[in-house]
């Protein structure tokens, strides 16, 4: 009897090993995110388990990450199954039967789970790392002071520490991407030399559009993953069309990467001519169905918008940026009662992602729903307050959706709040004002 306790101990440990293993397989197959994982252990706010992902990659680089990613899967799998093990052994033995083929079932569920996993990520994931950080760009930056955009400073913490021991801190390039005024008196004390500027670009738009207009700056270098400026560099950008990749579809999602980064410099002939081309070598693939729907966002091409996010949503139902990229459509075309379902699945979906938020408000004030408005509002509230991020729009549009509702305390308070904030006299003037009116509506006690 005893060895057959043993027997079954032992069959028991092995489905625990191999559900552990099939439970971090995906791991080794969504190299996307261990590289995201990396490059947020080596900020300020990363945790500990994206710190293990930095450590696994400054030894083996991305498949170390891997490997510790799927380290952080797979042992407290196992430790799970070994614990539940060891404690049924002893239990009496009524009892050990159902446990033994409880842990039986859930090792073929959570094995089975974990390669459907797989295979999922294996499929849509993109693994050249050239598609997912500014390596070309980086190796091309001269010595001297550089600027990193809060993106570009990610990549250059893991790929290149030498290159970002040479840009201000995150802090200080957060306020100086959005300020070109000040960040034309910190190139006066301290003069930079090159600028990367990593995507996602936006953020970066009112330097671009400072650097347009400065002799002293040149545009050396465009690719799929951001530019590069340097002081005193002439001649013209050179962009990277020679890549060469492992299959089409690589090749489609740096055609439809290099679109977007054409479109934010204002280049959209060149634009439509890369997502073409993107389309052309893979026309079904759900990744470059979204970045042509984004492109047709950025363009206001609204029904075509909706009919590639449909598509995109088609091949992948998961997928939140095209279902953020339909309920967008769906309200810039006056669908407003489809714009707030999708809007309602896409906030379950990502429930505390700023951009789902500001448009799950946007849709809820055009569907005339200030309870719905006013619950996005405040997490966004909640989240700024945290990233300590400035917070008078919010408060604004707070103000204006109690208002609405009727509750006049509530609106005071935060049209009192967002006057605490950066508004120009004229802002200022219309928060009081309304502020005013409110006041002088509510009864007195």
């Amino acid at each position: 009897m005893a060895n057959d306790h043993s027997k079954k101990f032992t069959f028991t440990i092995v489905a625990g090993t191999l559900a552990s293993i099939a439970a971090a397989s995906p791991c080794f197959f969504s190299r996307a995110e261990s590289l995201r994982a990396a490059m947020a252990g080596g900020s300020d706010g990363g945790g500990w388990l994206d710190r293990l992902a930095t450590a696994g990659f400054t030894v083996a680089g991305l498949p170390g990450a891997d490997v510790a990613r799927a380290a952080c899967v797979a042992i407290p799998v196992f430790v799970g199954f070994l614990a539940i093990a060891i404690i049924s052994q002893k239990l009496p033995l009524p009892f050990q039967k159902p446990i033994h083929w409880g842990l039986l079932i859930a090792s073929l569920v959570v094995a089975a789970l974990g390669f459907f996993e797989s295979f999922q990520a294996a499929r849509r994931d993109i693994r050249d790392i050239r598609l997912l950080a500014p390596v070309s760009i980086i190796e091309q930056v001269g010595e001297g002071r550089v600027f990193l955009n809060a993106p570009a400073l990610s990549a250059a913490r893991l790929l290149a520490p030498d290159l970002a021991s040479r840009s201000p801190d995150a802090a200080s390039i957060k306020a100086l991407a959005s300020s070109p005024v000040r960040w034309r008196e910190e190139d006066r004390q301290d003069p930079f030399q090159s600028i990367l500027l990593a995507v996602p670009l936006d953020e970066s738009g009112p330097l671009v559009e400072m650097l347009k207009s400065t002799p002293d700056w040149h545009l050396t270098k465009i690719d799929n993953q951001g530019l590069l400026y340097q002081r005193g560099t002439h001649g013209n950008s050179s962009e990277n069309i020679q890549t060469t990749f492992a299959n089409t579809r690589e090749s489609a999602l740096h055609a439809a990467q290099t679109a977007m980064v054409m479109q934010f410099l204002g280049k959209n002939k060149d634009a439509r001519e890369w997502m073409g081309k993107a389309r052309e070598t893979s026309p079904g693939d759900p990744l470059v169905l979204i970045q042509s729907a984004t492109l047709a966002a950025a363009l206001e091409q609204w029904p075509t918008t909706k009919k590639e996010a449909e598509w995109a949503l088609k091949k992948d139902p998961s997928s939140t940026q095209a279902r953020y990229l339909l309920a967008l459509a769906l309200l810039e075309t006056g669908n407003i009662s489809s714009a707030a379902a999708e809007s309602a699945t896409l906030s379950a979906q990502a429930s505390r992602t700023p951009s789902v938020l500001w448009l799950q408000a946007r849709i809820s004030r055009q569907a005339n729903d200030p309870t719905t408005e006013i619950a996005a509002l405040e997490t966004l509230l909640a989240l700024a307050q945290k990233q300590k991020e400035e917070p008078t729009l919010i408060h604004i549009h707070l103000a204006q959706a109690w208002a609405k509702r009727g509750f006049a305390a509530q609106a005071l308070e935060n049209y009192s709040a967002a006057l605490k904030g950066h508004l120009t006299p004229a802002q200022r003037m219309e928060l009081e004002n309304a502020r005013e009116t409110i006041s002088n509506r509510t009864p007195r006690p």
